[in-house]
C-alpha cells in the first residue's frame, strides 16, 4: 500500500525552486473541479524581508511540483519565474483600467 499525501500535510511546508533556493511557503491548497477533471493548486506565499503590507501568492499546479525526502517541496521554476507568473496573475484578476 502506497504513502499517500493529504493536502492538510502539505500546508506550512517550505517550497524551493528549481536552484534549490527557499521561495517561501504553502499556505493553502485550491482544488478547482472542471466538467472533465479536477485540478489542485498549491497557493505559495513570497518569503520576504520585512512582513509589511500585503503578502504576494502564487498559484502552482500539483504536477509542478515534487515532495522531496526532506519534507520540502520543490517546483519546477526559479524564483524570477514564479514572480514573474504571481504578477500575471495579479494583473488577470484585477486588470488595468485604460
Amino acid at each position: 500500500m502506497a504513502n499517500r499525501v493529504t493536502p492538510d500535510q502539505l500546508v506550512s511546508k517550505i517550497v524551493i525552486d528549481s536552484e534549490n533556493q527557499k521561495v517561501g511557503t504553502i499556505v493553502d491548497i485550491e482544488r478547482e473541479k472542471l466538467p472533465k477533471i479536477t485540478i489542485d493548486y498549491l497557493v505559495i506565499e513570497f518569503d520576504r524581508r520585512l512582513n509589511i503590507g500585503l503578502k504576494k501568492t502564487v498559484n502552482i499546479r500539483t504536477r509542478d511540483a515534487k515532495l522531496l525526502p526532506d519534507g520540502k517541496i520543490q517546483v519546477n521554476y526559479t524564483k524570477a519565474e514564479l514572480k514573474r507568473m504571481s504578477k500575471e496573475e495579479e494583473l488577470r484578476r484585477h486588470p488595468p483600467k485604460v
